[in-house]
């Protein structure tokens, strides 16, 4: 099986409390995990140092902040950025019900109470983990020099001599990336090697056979039996978070 180092879901938890903020790490790490997104959390106590983090080139793509803390709170916090033009999602975490009218203010993706619910910080996390693709472009090497192009509009890429095919719903075109790293730049839920040279997005994946699979235009692509479960399992949870919503 070929291994490729993902890019991380980036994610601050701060939180005054040591015990919740453990905790809410702790929940989060498993939570993604069983989602298979690849993440790294880091943890504050005070807002105020998550802050300056942040303003020296420290980049997280979700933020989770007790709204109110001794000092800069996740509320402030959360108005500074706004203000530095800064749009990172936030979703605030507290014990009182009133904070959930302040994060208005500020944009807030989500509030949750504390005790935090599982199912409630899980649908929070996915929410902003497709605010983070929503955004998200990559530069890839083409014929013309340095392209954007956006995950979800790539269809597959496969190995070809010595470049990658990159396929789109109405184009191609090749890249001298190497698929190792293509797939390295990709979110691994949605991209899944369907044979060792070939990396297909499930989106487009009509129907799964022995041995083969049929994209929504029709084109098959071979499938390595030493795949085919993998595939079976990765198109099975993308199928069940479309049916809810959450792909």
């Amino acid at each position: 099986m070929q291994k490729v180092a993902r890019l991380r879901f980036q994610i601050a938890v701060c939180d005054s409390s040591c015990t919740d903020r453990q905790e809410i790490a702790r929940m989060a790490q498993e939570i993604l995990a069983g989602e298979d997104i690849a993440c790294e959390i880091s943890s504050y106590e005070q807002a105020s140092v998550l802050l300056g983090a942040m303003q020296g080139g420290k980049s997280f793509h979700l933020l989770l902040l007790e709204p109110v803390m001794d000092g800069m709170g996740g509320v402030d916090l959360a108005a500074a950025l706004r203000g530095q033009g800064d749009d990172t999602p936030v979703v605030f975490i507290s014990a009182d019900r009133e904070m959930a009218l302040r994060g208005y203010e500020v944009g807030t993706l989500r509030y949750l109470e504390k005790p935090v619910d599982s199912e409630k910080l899980r649908e929070a996390l996915l929410a902003g983990y497709r605010v983070r693709l929503a955004k998200r472009e990559i530069l890839l090497p083409g014929p013309n020099g340095q392209t954007r192009v956006s995950p979800a509009d790539l269809v597959y890429a496969e190995t070809a001599l010595r470049s990658v095919l990159l396929v789109f719903q109405n184009s191609q075109w090749e890249s001298s990336v190497k698929i190792s790293r293509l797939a390295a730049m990709l979110p691994a839920r949605d991209f899944v090697f369907c044979h060792r040279t070939i990396l297909v997005n499930l989106a487009y994946v009509r129907m799964l056979r022995h041995c083969e699979l049929e994209l929504l235009n029709g084109k098959k692509l071979p499938v390595s039996k030493y795949r085919q479960t993998e595939l079976r399992e990765k198109l099975q949870r993308y199928l069940e978070r479309r049916s809810n919503g959450l792909a």
